[in-house]
């Protein structure tokens, strides 16, 4: 994590995570993620599953 790769969610914005928050016993895992959208900067929580991967334009 403290490499700070940008990221591709499935809607197409592309990101850094800057947290990962897990709930037990649920399971549940949120990311928080640094993004650059039409809106301006800001922080997207997103399910851990809207994460496609590795954005390939950064790398």
């Amino acid at each position: 994590m403290t490499d700070r790769r940008r990221v591709l969610l499935e809607d197409g914005r592309v990101g850094r995570i800057v947290r990962v928050d897990t709930n037990f016993p649920a399971r549940n895992t949120t990311v928080s993620i640094w993004t650059d959208s039409s809106e301006g900067p800001g922080v997207t929580k997103v399910g851990l599953g809207q994460v496609v991967g590795l954005d390939k334009q950064s790398a």
